[in-house]
């Protein structure tokens, strides 16, 4: 008898890779959650052969009546879209809080409740896979306290733990790794290359830049799923393609593009000028807390694929570079 595994946020880079795995998984059948089932995404899933249900996390009964009858469950929440655009109108959507970034944090951690309190009444749930990550404010020991898109997934794990024992018996944590594919937000995100007037790419992370980061492309999310799903619940997985300093990071692309490119550190006080509303000083202090206590927080429950002992295919950051169209930032140096 087939399992059926329960994709919230289908449509989304994570969901839609796990999507792409298990359909081509024999013994399972898919269920994707999304908020709009008519948009040209859900459509084109559910012509693969998913079943689209309307949800939204916002709406707890509406995540309970779609997860009726799962074996798996992958959970995962994006930090509300007015962290880098605080129109008006996503403004609305906030819960309430004294800046916009706690509103963020307040609404994204509501949001995860929400998932765990549906989650939590599957009767015949075999596993749920959160993805989540590490918690700054604990693991630096209070010193990074504003890396609310970090916290406001890791408190859902503290919920889970303190509200859900069961469901925390059958939970496995997955942490992505830093998204490759940042460099695409713009300079005022998390990968900011910068052109210098010589042509040459300048590299400006916080920190001392010696701390490997583990890098993955989103787009392989789905493995790292399907290998929970084959081993024993519990697991606190950190995904990546590779873990490189930010000096080999930048030392591989420019190896690869043939584009100049160096590193240079970086202080969060101004890395935080990059971008206004506080998003700046947010991706600055995430930055640094990875370079200082890891992007994990050297969590002693963490563990990687390769300790799972199951075939998980990743990415290179090499390969990725390799296949990527860089054509933008080739183009700004050669004018």
């Amino acid at each position: 008898m087939a399992k059926l595994i329960v994709i919230i946020g289908i449509t989304g880079i994570q969901g839609s890779s796990v999507a792409n795995v298990f359909l081509k998984e024999t013994g399972w059948k898919i269920r994707g959650i999304t908020r709009d089932p008519s948009k040209p995404e859900s459509k084109a899933l559910a012509g693969k052969g998913i079943e689209i249900l309307k949800g939204d996390v916002n709406d707890f009964e509406s995540i309970k009546i779609a997860v009726r009858g799962a074996s798996v469950v992958f959970g995962n929440t994006v930090f509300p879209e007015a962290f880098v655009n605080p129109s008006a109108e996503n403004i609305s959507k906030l819960a309430p809080g004294p800046t916009l970034l706690e509103r963020c944090y307040e609404t994204e951690l509501q949001q995860g409740k929400n998932v765990a309190d549906a989650v939590a009444t599957v009767d015949d749930l075999e596993l749920f896979v959160w993805s989540s990550l590490s918690h700054a404010k604990k693991w630096s020991g209070g010193k990074y306290t504003s890396v609310y898109h970090f916290d406001s997934k890791a408190h859902v794990v503290d919920y889970i733990n303190m509200v859900h024992p069961n469901v925390a018996k059958k939970m496995s944590v997955l942490q992505l790794g830093f998204y490759v594919t940042n460099w695409k937000l713009g300079e005022g995100a998390s990968i900011p290359l910068k052109r210098r007037p010589d042509g040459s790419i300048i590299l400006r992370v916080p920190g001392n830049g010696d701390m490997p980061v583990p890098f993955i492309v989103p787009e392989d999310t789905g493995y790292f799923v399907k290998a929970l799903t084959q081993v024993p619940a519990g697991k606190n997985l950190i995904a990546f393609g590779d873990r490189l300093t930010w000096d080999d990071y930048i030392r591989l692309w420019s190896n690869i593009t043939g584009i100049p490119a160096v590193f240079e550190r970086t202080t969060v006080s101004e890395h935080a000028k990059l971008a206004p509303w506080g998003f700046g000083k947010e991706i600055a202090e995430m930055l640094a807390y990875a370079q200082e206590f890891g992007y994990d927080g050297s969590d002693p429950t963490i563990v990687s694929a390769q300790q799972l002992e199951v075939d998980v295919p990743v990415t290179r950051i090499e390969q990725y570079i390799r296949n990527e169209d860089w054509s933008s930032i080739a183009s700004e140096n050669t004018t």
